[in-house]
């Protein structure tokens, strides 16, 4: 009865260690599904934060993946187009003059600056060597002319052969040629101006020892240039050629005074191009009466062109590469198109096409070396006064 007693006691103590057990599974897996469940709204959170700034990043990424441009529309040709090319003026004449006899210098009589005419004494030389040339020329001709003229009167009476005549004939005309020639040195002995103008350079004093020929320049006695016309020699480019007429006016004008024009004219051009250069040569001619130009002085001569059917462009907006002159313009569709362009005249700031291009085309200004077919751009407009 004890026994027994003890056993049903001890159910109730087993019961309730069963409840306690089961409220401490309930609230572990409570916690559990609480744990579960905080951690899955932080990695949605997470996630959704993540795909926030991936779709923040790639809007990002396509405003920049679009170029903002500047564009410009083409001008019409320009009605005052000129051509400009660097040149050198010259005298009408120039010439370097130098002895035809060596000696020294007796005296001189010209300086430079100094006007001369046609004929006139520059300077005297001293030429001992050929005079005494000359005096034993004399002798000699004397002695084959008396020679020629006895055998001569014996050739008349048969008294000698026609051979021995024939020789003192030839001997009597040898020494005479050879007179002749030593006649000729001394009279270059006085040096003359070839042309009126004035004298450029002077490159003897009294004294000075010359040798005949033109062995360089040390060896030219006087430099004269004929100053009262001038004329220059333009390279014209090939796309150019055809505009140059005969007759055509010029301007000429100075750096030191860009505001003196001087008006010339195309007196002749070469009539074909140099294969080298591409490039055709024309002379220009100019007066010089009261301009007070000078030869070698550098100067710009502008050639007026007839306006064509062209149109201008900023000078920055071409692109240049293996393809030739490009540029890129901006179509309907917001794209890149990169049209290649025939470049003529260069104005400086602006640049003339010649073909490439229609009045409507949106042709971006400093195009990037990067920009390609196809790029998307944004245009934009410019700023005040740019």
């Amino acid at each position: 009865m004890t026994d027994h007693r003890h056993a049903h006691q001890g159910l109730p103590d087993l019961h309730l260690h069963h409840v306690r057990r089961g409220a401490v599974v309930r609230k572990a897996r409570i916690a559990a599904v609480v744990a579960v469940a905080l951690l899955a709204v932080g990695l949605g959170r997470t996630l959704f934060m993540r795909h926030a700034e991936a779709a923040a990043l790639e809007q990002e990424a396509a405003r920049n993946a679009v170029l903002s441009v500047n564009v410009v529309l083409p001008s019409q040709g320009r009605g005052d187009a000129a051509l400009t090319l660097p040149a050198t003026l010259q005298g009408m004449a120039e010439a370097q003059i130098y002895a035809r006899t060596s000696g020294y210098i007796k005296r001189w009589y010209k300086d430079i600056g100094q006007p001369v005419k046609k004929g006139e004494l520059l300077a005297e030389l001293d030429i001992p060597d050929i005079d005494k040339q000359a005096q034993e020329a004399r002798a000699n001709f004397e002695l084959a002319k008396t020679a020629y003229l006895r055998w001569k009167t014996l050739r008349a009476q048969d008294a000698v052969s026609q051979q021995e005549f024939d020789e003192k004939e030839t001997a009597y005309k040898q020494t005479e040629a050879e007179l002749k020639r030593l006649r000729d040195l001394q009279d270059f002995a006085r040096v003359s101006a070839p042309f009126d103008g004035i004298v450029t350079r002077r490159n003897i004093d009294t004294g000075s020892l010359v040798n005949a020929g033109n062995g360089g320049a040390p060896q030219a006695l006087f430099a004269t240039a004929q100053i009262d016309k001038l004329h220059l020699y333009a390279y014209v480019p090939q796309g150019q050629a055809a505009a140059i007429h005969i007759g055509s006016p010029v301007k000429v004008t100075r750096q030191e005074a860009p505001d003196q024009a001087v008006s010339g004219k195309v007196v002749r051009t070469a009539g074909a191009l140099d294969a080298a250069t591409r490039t055709l040569q024309v002379e220009v001619m100019l007066a010089n009466a009261d301009h007070g130009l000078m030869p070698g002085q550098y100067v710009d001569v502008s050639f007026k062109l007839p306006r064509g059917q062209t149109l201008t462009l900023p000078t920055n907006a071409l692109q240049f590469g293996a393809k030739g002159s490009r540029v890129a313009l901006v179509g309907a569709d917001s794209k890149v198109h990169l049209q290649t362009v025939a470049v003529g005249t260069d104005f400086g700031h602006e640049v003339e096409i010649r073909a490439g291009l229609k009045t409507d085309d949106k042709v971006i200004i400093n195009p990037p070396d990067s920009i390609y077919d196809g790029q998307k751009v944004a245009i934009v407009p410019m700023a005040k006064g740019a």
